[in-house]
């Protein structure tokens, strides 16, 4: 038997489990690696949100626009170590439905190459261990690709209002729904709907934490104004259309993660499109359409409005464009003339490239994203637990808007009490007058306001709370 048999012998279903067993095995390797990725900021935020809805007293503090899919999703959970399982989970998930929408469209052996991929993609990894929303879109999308792939449309419909309320850019993709195959107009009309669902779910969302009554989003709808919070404390630098070109074309997609292998992400995209349809529901090209339009929606926002972009944004598209780099890899190992021995060794060596590229991406990730949170954690969680206890801090405390979140999750009591300030917001007058500790994290993102007033309260009479070689939690010696 050879080794071309063997692998067409591996069931779908079989394949698809291995991929998910896979991201399971590698996100456990991960987490012990980074044991305090899984305290994102963002996710706490969701968390306290949920708390706060729960309980009838909501406090949107703003840090991070609340988004519904994961304040339902991981808020009754209730726990962060929890949340990232179930991210996990949901990674595991999107590795199974990858191998199945690339066996479909292009085969096992390029099925197996894109699993490997996705298995060891550094973006997915991180937005794993941090439970983060932008996973959670790219997997409902993923899934929307499979269940157009299935001509199942109403599931793509419900798929994308899931991603939608997690990012509501993701509503473009319903514009490959009007032109399924092999649904009557009614169900295309329907499926196309379903997504629109996600706008009035936001401004209900907002109405709630506000306080408001669920019918004022009929006679008075409004969006919450974190963004605006976010973009003025982390001094954050807002980028146009061109910049957010520059910043996935050449500094991610050209600069790491395909830095060597984009000759085979064009060779596969060109492939795909150029190829005739192998049936109708492969003839609208949804396994490249549906992630496009979603980065398509972030630079026309960022045409229209200059905005914040993240790379994490476009992970979706990085997932597919993985898979046409894994496809263009086995195209041109089966056209080598040669034995077969040299077609694997060809391919295998293009796969190296691509994983080369990976390792690239992490050690840039890594430095960014990961290295800097574990430098703190330390420092940051025995801070928050002195800082919710009012015999270490009997006042108002004050820390960086980085640690805002995780200080709400564990402090509730004052954040309730208006208690609780980014140091951003305090330096500017807004809460926490005479702050009673102050967490002082000298490395952490603030402004250049904060970093001085900080300063100069400390400088005036302070004693160490909590402290080690990154920073410290002072007291005023009148608290």
């Amino acid at each position: 038997m050879t080794s071309r048999t063997r692998l067409t012998t591996i069931s779908p279903v079989a394949g698809g489990a291995l991929a998910a067993l896979a991201v399971v095995v590698q996100s456990a390797w991960l987490a012990s690696r980074y044991p305090a990725a899984y305290l994102d900021a963002d996710l706490l935020s969701y968390l306290a949100y949920w708390r706060g809805l729960r309980d009838g007293a909501p406090v949107a503090f703003g840090y991070t626009v609340p988004k519904l899919l994961p304040i339902v999703g991981y808020g009754p959970l209730a726990s962060p170590r929890l949340a990232m399982l179930a991210s996990v989970a949901v990674a595991a998930a999107g590795g199974a439905l990858l191998f199945a929408i690339a066996r479909r469209s292009f085969g096992l052996a390029t099925a197996v190459v894109a699993a490997l991929l996705y298995v060891l993609d550094p973006m997915r990894g991180v937005l794993t261990l941090r439970s983060s929303v932008d996973l959670l879109v790219g997997v409902a999308l993923l899934g929307a690709v499979y269940a157009l792939q299935r001509r199942a449309v109403l599931a793509a419909g419900v798929l994308i209002l899931l991603a939608a309320l997690g990012k509501p850019p993701a509503l473009a993709c319903a514009l490959v729904l009007p032109f399924a195959p092999d649904a009557s107009r009614l169900r295309r009309a329907l499926a196309t709907a379903l997504p629109l669902l996600a706008l009035p779910a936001a401004a209900a969302l907002d109405a709630a934490l506000e306080g408001r009554g669920l019918a004022s989003t009929l006679y008075a709808p409004s969006l919450p104004d974190q963004h605006n919070l976010f973009v003025r404390v982390a001094e954050a630098r807002l980028l146009g259309f061109g910049e957010t070109i520059t910043l996935i074309g050449r500094d991610w997609f050209g600069g790491t993660l395909f830095a060597r292998t984009w000759p085979l992400v064009v060779l596969g995209v060109a492939l795909y499109l150029l190829r005739p349809g192998t049936d109708r529901a492969e003839s609208a090209r949804p396994v490249l359409l549906v992630p496009a339009l979603l980065a398509a929606a972030y630079l026309g926002l960022a045409l229209v409005q200059p905005m914040i972009v993240f790379t994490r944004f476009f992970w979706p598209l990085a997932v597919v464009l993985s898979v046409f780099a894994a496809w263009a890899v086995t195209w041109l190992a089966r056209r080598i003339p040669a034995a077969t021995p040299v077609r694997v060794a060809f391919a295998t060596a293009l796969v190296a490239a691509l994983l080369a590229d990976r390792m690239d991406d992490h050690r840039w990730r890594e430095r960014i994203m990961l290295r800097p949170f574990e430098t703190h954690a330390a420092l940051a969680a025995s801070a928050v637990e002195a800082i919710a206890h009012d015999a270490h801090c009997a006042g108002a405390a004050v820390v960086p808007l980085a640690y805002l979140p995780l200080a709400a999750w564990r402090a509730p009591d004052k954040l309730k009490r208006g208690e609780l300030c980014a140091a951003e917001d305090w330096a500017e007058g807004r809460g926490c007058a005479s702050p009673s500790c102050v967490l002082v994290i000298p490395e952490a993102p603030t402004t250049e306001r904060a970093r001085l007033a900080t300063a100069s309260l400390v400088g005036n009479g302070f004693v160490v709370e909590v402290g080690d070689e990154t920073g410290a939690l002072v007291r005023s010696r009148n608290g």
